[in-house]
């Protein structure tokens, strides 16, 4: 199984780059991932925000086209435990999906097409984090789900 993670825009902040690029190798030591910064449409537009969520989902979709399973991230979305993720992404791999690709959307949220082609809308929590933040803790939350499953010493 391969993993994609795709979000608007660059990483800025350089602390928060480097330890999304530790847990992007640490993931790698178990299957094939790809981070992937999407351009962000309203950059080079002057969109209003239902039409930048719309660009972005275009965007996004775009990036996609080939993977069978996209994961949406979303406040709204389902709240999984790490164990509980960890037994999520085993039964994705049991099925045979052979790629899923995580899609962090930008401030104003994600468009209703990624919401249609989603197979699982999933929530960090309730609480509000930076999309940057949201970066480093899907990563991390990843490679402790991997770390679990392969029964390695980083869950405890």
């Amino acid at each position: 199984m391969r993993i994609k993670i795709l979000w608007l825009g660059k990483t800025k902040d350089p602390s928060i780059r480097s330890l999304a690029a530790d847990y992007l190798e640490r993931i790698r030591r178990f299957v094939p991932c790809e981070l992937l910064e999407v351009r962000d449409p309203a950059k080079a537009k002057n969109l209003r925000p239902s039409d930048r969520i719309e660009a972005e989902a275009s965007e996004f979709l775009h990036h996609v086209a080939g993977a069978p399973l996209i994961v949406a991230l979303d406040e709204r979305g389902k709240e999984l435990a790490s164990e509980e993720f960890a037994r999520w992404l085993e039964a994705e791999q049991n099925r045979g999906t052979k790629e899923i690709a995580f899609i962090i959307g930008g401030a104003d949220g994600l468009g209703a097409a990624i919401a249609a082609r989603a197979g699982l809308v999933l929530s960090l929590g309730k609480m509000t984090w930076t999309h940057e933040m949201c970066r480093v803790l899907l990563l991390e939350q990843t490679y402790r789900a991997l770390s679990i499953l392969k029964k390695t010493p980083y869950h405890r």
